[in-house]
Formats: structure tokens, C-alpha cells, sequence
């Protein structure tokens, strides 16, 4: 038989015994040795470190923010120079011929390597929530809600077109996404969104928020190839309520201890500069998106603190005795203090709602990211011992045919055992390919959604912000005709500025413009009577002894445009919290 003849070191034709059978085939891009480049281990980087900062000092901050035009097609020229370019293994020596004589090298095809981004809108999925629904005990309803949606998709796993009126909890959401990220780990799988938000779970604007986020969710998903020709998720839009759990099995690469340990070892090396350095950053924005959150939440709880002051000083306010426009005033001007401190208590609901809510999923997503981005770590770390034993079994077989006198038994078992180390090279080595190039793509459009969602979290604060501290003006002016009773001057509501009107039904914010600012832009009365009607007009219209109402507002109007009757009671900070169940908001 062949293996009896004994290896010639001088054959010009091969150095290796088995070159017939295939050699090894790795991955150029990753075929050095790994290196230490200067990324720190994750140790207790989720308790808040900072930051490492890598070492490759390749700037790719236009790149990061660019767009993802023709991202389907082929890479961009950094990454089609990372997936082509071709190291040296160690000890081996370049070929002395001319550069110029070679052919130029053909750029990589990502259709090649992810056939699922091929004709992209071939499938589609849409996707519509259309409701909410809380039932159950308190603790389900707030941490397991409902979500009724409306889809309709050509993609052959799903039996029909149309469905509608489905209904899915949220237990059913964290076992699609546990499997996702576990079978497909060439994407970045969005996290859930928030079950409830800081407006509270029997608000509506909890709801709305939290459908809206839903939606968000569901587009995004909707907007990868790679999840839309996974049959799961067919298996989980068509499965009964509350019944789905995943069909197909699989282990996620590494978990438990085993993945916590190797987190502390430098990563590779890494030739794919764009992801290199993505990680950093991802990680950075993990890191400062939670301090910012801890900052919020101090000045929230700071907040809620100054209004109970607020309150007390209104109330004691109010019982101060003095001539009779004096005591009116005092009476009126505590009222206005107390309203002032409900408003406080809104906007500081206002602020977790909006911003802090909105933090809350970057902080989450971009967890996902990095440990995505870890376990192509993985992947290389494993594709490197691939590459050493496959070299090391080439190795064992070229001493056996060494060996005029080896046993033929020997050489095939040799042979069998090269055969596998190298199919388990190559079956790396696409994967990581994949990984690549599937990540190269979807960096920028994380980016993207990040941009965007983060812009949107800070419009929607500051339209709520400037919302109610324009009622908290309002409220303030409500007292400016008892001010100018007390003191025949005018008293201080005119600040010395004698062009200010004496006229007491003058209010600064009309369809004119807003005297405080400046701004003569014509404003709606709906955009006016937005701010100049609040919710505790009830409570500050003062009745008199004989039960007669006398208005405060000038208007004498409620916010439904009404005369009505208030009481003297005051509102502490969960009713006012509460009372945005009432409000209709239109800023966002």
C-alpha cells in the first residue's frame, strides 16, 4: 500500500505526505498567533469601570458614523483589506519574485459569504402592535404584559400571509431572543424593551410608551435577513398564547464560569480594525449611559424631596394673618406653592419616564453588542487552536512517513485525525468569515438606531421639560392680581419695568408670542391652552365663606374650559404623579 513508502524530504513536489487528501485551509485574516494589543479584561466591567482604550490607533471615527449604503453588497475598503490580506505563518519566508507580476487580489463577495443577504427584500415582515394588555396578579402585570399584534409576511416557513389579533406575553419574547442570540451569532440581536415604564402601569402613557417600543423591537427584528430565514421565528408568531418555547435546540458557545475566566484573558489579534475598536466603544457607551442614569435618578429622588418642602411651606404659607388683601394674598400665593410643588413632582416622573427609560434600553442593547463582540472572540480563539492542531497533526504524520518500518494501521489513524483537524479548521474559519462580515454590516446600523433612539429619548425630555415648566409660569401668574392689590404700586410683578401693562388679565404666554422670551412666533390657542390650563385649576379656585367660587385664573376657566368649583385640599406627590393618568400630552 501507499503508506509503506517511506517520505522523501527532498521531494520537490510537496512537504506534505497527505497533500492529496487536502492541506489544512485557514483563514488568512486570522491566521497569526494572538497578541496582547492593549484591550483591558472585562473584570468587573459591569460594575461601572472605565473603559479601556485599545491600542490600535487607526481612526475610524468618520466610518463609525457613516451609513450603511450598499452595505449589502460588498464590504468597504478597510474590511475587503482585512478579509484579503494574507499573513505569514511564523519562520515562514516570502517568495523573493516580483509584487508587480501578481495578479491584483478580487474583492470578497458578502453574498458569498452570507447567501441570506442576497436579494434582500425578497422576504418581508410586517409587523403592527396594536394593544396592551395588563392582567393577572400586580407582579404579572407589571413584569409580564400582553402584546396584541397584527403581521402579515411572505416567507415560506409561515402557514399563512395574514394573521391578526395575535397575542404573545413577554415570556414568550425572552425565550425567542435566549435562542437567537445562541443560533445566530453573526447578528446583534436587539434586547427586549422595558415591560413598564416609569409613568406607571395604569397610565395610558405607560401603554403608549410601551407599544411603541414594542414596534420599535419588532422593526428592528424585521429588518434582518439573517432572523427573518430563521424558522423559529415563524414557530414563535404562530404558536397558541403563552405555549411557544423554543423547537430547535442549541447550546450557546460558551457560558458559566468557563466564559468568565477567558473574558479575563487579552482578546486575539484582530486585523478587522472596524470591530476592533467597536467594542471599546460599545463598551464606553454602556459605561457612561449608566452613570448618566445613576446622576438622574439622584436629582429625581432630590426632586420628589424638594417637593414635600414645597408643600409644607405652601400650607404653612397660607396661614399667615394680616390686613384683608394681605391675608388674601398669603392664602392665594400658598395655594400657588402647593400646585407649584405637584408640577415639581411631574416633571421629576417626567424625567425617569422619558430619558431615564430611554437610557435604559441603550444600556441594555449595548450589553448585547459587547458580549456579541466577545464571542467572536471566541470564535478566533478557537479557530487559533484549530490552526495549531491541524499543524501539529501534520507534524505527527510526516514522522510516520518518516519510518520505513511504521505500522500502516498508525498512518491511517494519522491520516483520519488530519482529516478531522482539518475540516474543523475550515468549518472555523467560514464561520468567522460569516461573523465578520455579517458584523462590518450591522455596526453601522446599530449606530444608527442608537443615534436615533438617543436623539429621540432627549426631544421627547426636553418638549415634556419646557411643557410644564411653562404650566409652573402659569401657575406663578395665577397670583399677580393679589400681588398688585397688596401694594398700590404695582407691587414687585412689574420688577421696575413701568412698559409692562397694569392690565390684570395680561398673561406672558398667548398666540402672540411669549413676552419672557421674546418670541414672536404666532402660536395655535390649542398650543396655548396646552400650557395655560393645568390640572390643579380645580384646587386652587378658593371659595369664599359664604360658598361662592372666586376664580383665580383669569380666564375663570378649568382645563375642560368650564366654570368650575375647586376644593381646598392639596395634592401630595403620588396624586400628583397619578394625575398623569388624566393628562393629555401632545409634545412628543
Amino acid at each position: 500500500m501507499s503508506s509503506s513508502v517511506p517520505y522523501d524530504p527532498q521531494d520537490p513536489l510537496t512537504d506534505n505526505p497527505f497533500a492529496e487528501h487536502g492541506g489544512a485551509v485557514s483563514d488568512p485574516s486570522f491566521a497569526r498567533p494572538p497578541e496582547n494589543i492593549g484591550e483591558e479584561s472585562d473584570e468587573g466591567e459591569d460594575q461601572g469601570e472605565e473603559p479601556e482604550v485599545p491600542t490600535q490607533t487607526v481612526d475610524t471615527t468618520s466610518d463609525i458614523v457613516r451609513s450603511d449604503s450598499g452595505s449589502t453588497g460588498h464590504l468597504s475598503h478597510s474590511s475587503q483589506a482585512s478579509l484579503n490580506s494574507v499573513p505569514k505563518a511564523p519562520g515562514q519566508h516570502e517568495p523573493q519574485v516580483q509584487q508587480q507580476a501578481q495578479p491584483p487580489k478580487q474583492q470578497i463577495d458578502i453574498t458569498t459569504i452570507l447567501p441570506e443577504r442576497k436579494d434582500t427584500g425578497k422576504f418581508k415582515l410586517v409587523v403592527k402592535v396594536t394593544d396592551l394588555e395588563r392582567i393577572g396578579s400586580s407582579s404579572n402585570k407589571k413584569d409580564n404584559p400582553t402584546v396584541v399584534l397584527d403581521f402579515s409576511s411572505n416567507i415560506p416557513t409561515f402557514r399563512k400571509k395574514n394573521h391578526k389579533k395575535v397575542k404573545k406575553c413577554h415570556q414568550e419574547f425572552i425565550n425567542l431572543t435566549k435562542f437567537l442570540r445562541a443560533n445566530i451569532p453573526e447578528s446583534f440581536i436587539p434586547s427586549l424593551p422595558a415591560t413598564y415604564t416609569n409613568y406607571g402601569i395604569n397610565n395610558e402613557e405607560d401603554r403608549v410608551s410601551t407599544i411603541h417600543a414594542y414596534q420599535e423591537w419588532f422593526n428592528r427584528i424585521a429588518a434582518d435577513p439573517l432572523i427573518l430565514r430563521n424558522e423559529e421565528l415563524a414557530f414563535f408568531l404562530e404558536s397558541d398564547y403563552n405555549t411557544y418555547v423554543p423547537i430547535n435546540r442549541v447550546k450557546p458557545q460558551v457560558t458559566g464560569l468557563k466564559r468568565k475566566t477567558l473574558k479575563q484573558l487579552s482578546p486575539p489579534y484582530d486585523e478587522v480594525t472596524e470591530l476592533a475598536e467597536f467594542r471599546p466603544l460599545v463598551k464606553a457607551l454602556y459605561v457612561r449611559a449608566q452613570n448618566v442614569q445613576e446622576k438622574l435618578l439622584k436629582a429625581s429622588r432630590s426632586r420628589r424631596m424638594l417637593v414635600q418642602e414645597e408643600n409644607d411651606f405652601g400650607q404653612m404659607f397660607g396661614l399667615m394673618d394680616s390686613n384683608e388683601n394681605e391675608h388674601r394674598l398669603y392664602k392665594r400665593y400658598g395655594k400657588v406653592m402647593t400646585a407649584v410643588g405637584d408640577i415639581n413632582s411631574i416633571i421629576a416622573t417626567m424625567d425617569m419616564a422619558t430619558f431615564y427609560d430611554g437610557l435604559e434600553w441603550i444600556v441594555k442593547d449595548a450589553y448585547v453588542v459587547k458580549e456579541t463582540l466577545t464571542d467572536r472572540h471566541f470564535i478566533m480563539r478557537d479557530l487559533i487552536q484549530a490552526q495549531q492542531n491541524t499543524k501539529a497533526k501534520q507534524e505527527q504524520a510526516r514522522k510516520l512517513r518518516s519510518k520505513r518500518d511504521a505500522n500502516p494501521i498508525k498512518i491511517d489513524d494519522a491520516q483520519r485525525s488530519m482529516k478531522l483537524a482539518n475540516q474543523n479548521e475550515q468549518e472555523l474559519t467560514v464561520q468567522l468569515q460569516r461573523v465578520t462580515a455579517n458584523m462590518l454590516i450591522e455596526r453601522n446600523q446599530w449606530v444608527s438606531w442608537y443615534e436615533t433612539w438617543l436623539i429621540r429619548s432627549i426631544k421627547d425630555y426636553t418638549l415634556r421639560r419646557i411643557e410644564y415648566e411653562r404650566k409652573k409660569l402659569t401657575l406663578l401668574e395665577r397670583v399677580r392680581t393679589e400681588v398688585r392689590r397688596a401694594d398700590t404700586n404695582g407691587g414687585l410683578s412689574r420688577l421696575g419695568r413701568h412698559t409692562v401693562s397694569n392690565k390684570d388679565d395680561d398673561i406672558s404666554q398667548s398666540v402672540n408670542g411669549d413676552s419672557w422670551t421674546g418670541d414672536k412666533r404666532r402660536h395655535s390657542q390649542k398650543q396655548i391652552d396646552r400650557v395655560s390650563h393645568t390640572e390643579f385649576d380645580k384646587s386652587l379656585n378658593a371659595e369664599d365663606q359664604d360658598g361662592s367660587s372666586t376664580e383665580i385664573s383669569t380666564s375663570g376657566k378649568s382645563a375642560d374650559g368650564k366654570l368650575s368649583n375647586g376644593s381646598n385640599n392639596t395634592l401630595d406627590a403620588r396624586s400628583a404623579a397619578h394625575m398623569l393618568g388624566i393628562t393629555n400630552f401632545n409634545g412628543r
